[in-house]
């Protein structure tokens, strides 16, 4: 079995797309091309930053930073960086816990830490993670 953080939008026009994570990693949210957690395509979306926020994995911690969005990044409707002068958002990160709800624009999105287990052979019911799996987009996980 491995820990997983499984992160499930909630609202705007990408809901209930997941994304899950079993393993160290960074992972970047917003609306460019090469963020793992791309938001964009509908008008909605132009309140998420090309590069909204980054997201530091190693199951089952995780922390997010904001990356200098304009509209701001939410842990349960909180703003993480409040101040110009509070920057530790910025540097060190916040932690998100099991059931945090994270605000990016118009779009929000579940944390949950879940327990998966390794593919063990290829008659294993699927989907499993795979070893050095970390990621995966659109997550079917059943776990």
């Amino acid at each position: 079995m491995c820990t997983a953080i499984r992160l499930t939008v909630l609202t705007g026009p990408h809901r209930n797309r997941r994304f899950c994570f079993c393993g160290p990693t960074q992972c970047e949210i917003g609306r460019a091309l090469e963020c793992f957690v791309q938001l964009s395509g509908t008008e909605r979306d132009q309140l998420i930053s090309r590069h909204h926020c980054l997201l530091d994995i190693d199951p089952p911690e995780i922390q997010v930073k904001d990356l200098g969005s304009s509209n701001g990044t939410y842990i349960n409707g909180t703003r993480i960086s409040l101040t110009p002068d509070d920057t530790t958002a910025e540097t060190t990160g916040m932690p998100l816990r099991h059931g945090d709800v994270l605000t990016i624009g118009g779009t929000t999105l579940r944390v949950e830490l879940v327990d998966c287990p390794y593919a063990t052979n290829e008659l294993a019911a699927k989907p499993m993670w795979n070893a050095g799996q970390t990621a995966k987009k659109d997550c079917a996980l059943a776990c």
